[in-house]
């Protein structure tokens, strides 16, 4: 069977990489660069992007002789980056970020591109750009600030990508990258395994005897988490814990032990901690302090359950982590950290290096858990449900002291107006800050929120384009988003907590908009959040 090598150097989108080349009919897998060395099998490799910079001292390389490499290789942004230095190109630094769809111009005959529009829309996320190329590489694919946004090697052994082709936002992405893949190989008889039964006899094998303990949000993740842990071992070993923190959407507990009792489910313990967790959290802006005193909380619980039942080591933790939450929580060695998920904390992180933690979804996306879901034997209905995090209503409060500590963003307030008034639109930029990702890396900055000048229609390419001129123009904006009715009024920040009106109010919100949205399969969550203005 044939192979593409993965090689990851921290990107946030690796994984996603690899799923997309079997998802093309090729089985793929992942090599830390250290860690590479080439085989029989191997078809072809992808460089994957990253935080770094090649120019960095300590930018991440790898002990390959890529001069000599006898099958094709493709970068993607770092990895892009890195086969052009490598091979005696030269990369530049500082300049030319771009950041969001990017239209860009390919030329359809190179091998990358063929038979694909010449005109195209791809994602871009990035801060360096290959400056020269090396000799022999011609250039495949422009952007107006980008003269070299792809490239290829004359003789077909070489590829880069400036933009990022494995996600959804490119929109010939899965056809650029089954291109590279002909390049590779004609076998294309590789099939996704049956997720099913290799977790199950994952679950079997790392269980042992011991008993197995899930905190139960009610998420789609930990309830397929809990069916497959019933379907492995039975339910006279699993004992489910479900935390009302107090954090919980209006009736989410009620709901969640409904569906399960419907279900046939029993053993699942509520526990109240509504005081426990208001009175931790009392005070607390910081967003990834919230994470973490949350997560905390969760392990502090868990083992005073334990000790109640007097388990000592006969027992594991089951969590319902996806992919997403791994990566963006800086797992590995070369990978940003983005935010502190809560099943990320550093009480779970302890665990995980005692060999305490079975995570069945880990490698896998939120699509890929509902599918697992109906192939379970889920219903439908519980399947589709909106996600909802661990940490709950928690971190869709914004907090604030109700005093701005930054005024970086006040020099941009002319140059935001300067692209909005062209173009018949209004904006302010917000006194709050937004956790971003841009060029791999964790951003903390300000949302721009926009909003139409009169009656006219919205033309949204036109925002869209807008959106991303503004988030590569002004350091001080990672996110902009549109307000359907003018804001009128000038926004003030007010002192707003983790209490329990804020919860409420919040609470009354999502409620009404879940009733309107929860029927319609376009829409699959609607995260609502508080702002304390």
């Amino acid at each position: 069977m044939k192979e593409i090598a993965i090689i990851d150097f921290g990107g946030q989108y690796t994984h996603l990489i690899a799923r997309r080349i079997r998802q093309l009919g090729v089985f793929s897998a992942i090599y830390q660069p250290e860690d590479f060395s080439i085989s029989p099998a191997i078809a072809g490799i992808i460089f994957s992007g990253g935080p770094q910079s090649v120019n960095a001292e300590d930018a991440y390389r790898i002990d390959y002789d890529l001069k000599n490499s006898k099958v094709p290789v493709l970068g993607l942004c770092y990895g892009h980056h890195l086969i052009a230095a490598m091979l005696g190109g030269r990369i530049g630094s500082g300049s030319s970020k771009e950041y969001g769809f990017t239209d860009v111009v390919s030329l359809p005959q190179t091998r990358l591109f063929r038979d694909l529009p010449a005109d195209q829309v791809v994602w871009m996320s990035h801060g360096d750009h290959v400056e020269e190329l090396p000799v022999g590489f011609t250039v495949t694919a422009s952007s107006v600030s980008l003269e070299i946004a792809g490239y290829e090697s004359m003789d077909g052994r070489f590829f880069g990508l400036q933009f990022h082709p494995e996600v959804s936002h490119t929109r010939y992405g899965m056809e650029i990258l089954g291109n590279f893949l002909d390049n590779c190989t004609t076998e294309r008889d590789w099939k996704p395994a049956n997720y099913r039964d290799s977790i199950l006899e994952d679950i079997r094998t790392r269980s042992g005897n011991r008993r197995l303990f899930l905190l139960l949000s009610g998420g789609v993740d930990s309830l397929v988490a809990l069916e497959l842990c019933l379907q492995a071992l039975g339910k006279k070993r699993i004992y489910s814990i479900h935390v009302d923190t107090g954090f919980m959407r209006a009736e989410e507990s009620g709901e969640i032990i409904g569906y399960l009792q419907d279900l046939g489910y029993d053993g699942i313990k509520v526990i109240k901690a509504e005081e426990m967790f208001l009175k931790a959290l009392e005070g607390i802006t910081d967003p990834e302090q919230k994470r973490r005193l949350i997560g905390g909380l969760f392990v502090r619980l868990l083992q005073q359950e334990l000790a109640r039942l007097d388990l000592h080591d006969d027992w594991l933790l089951v969590q319902g982590t996806i992919y997403p939450d791994t990566i963006e929580s800086g797992a590995g060695n070369k990978a940003a950290r983005i935010k502190t998920h809560h099943n990320r904390v550093a009480e779970i992180e302890e665990l995980i290096a005692q060999g305490r933690v079975i995570e069945p979804l880990r490698e896998l996306y939120k699509d890929e858990v509902r599918a697992l879901g109906l192939e379970l034997g889920l219903p439908q209905a519980l399947v589709q449900r909106h996600p909802f995090p661990g940490p709950g209503l928690a971190i869709r409060i914004i907090c604030s002291t109700g005093k701005s500590e930054d005024h970086d963003y006040n020099r941009d307030y002319a140059r935001l107006n300067n692209i909005l008034l062209p173009r018949k639109m209004l904006g302010l930029i917000l006194p709050v800050k937004s956790v971003g990702v841009q060029g791999d890396f964790r951003t903390y900055a300000h949302p721009a929120v926009l909003w139409r000048d009169g009656d006219q229609q919205v033309n949204w390419a036109d925002l869209r384009a807008t959106a991303n001129l503004i988030i590569n123009q002004l350091p001080s904006i990672n996110r902009v988003v549109f307000s359907l009715q003018p804001l009128r009024e000038e926004l003030n920040l007010v002192p707003s907590y983790l209490e329990r009106k804020n919860l409420e109010l919040l609470r009354q919100v999502d409620a009404f908009i879940r009733s309107r949205t929860a029927h319609l399969p376009e829409i699959w969550q609607f995260p609502v959040v508080s702002l304390p203005f």
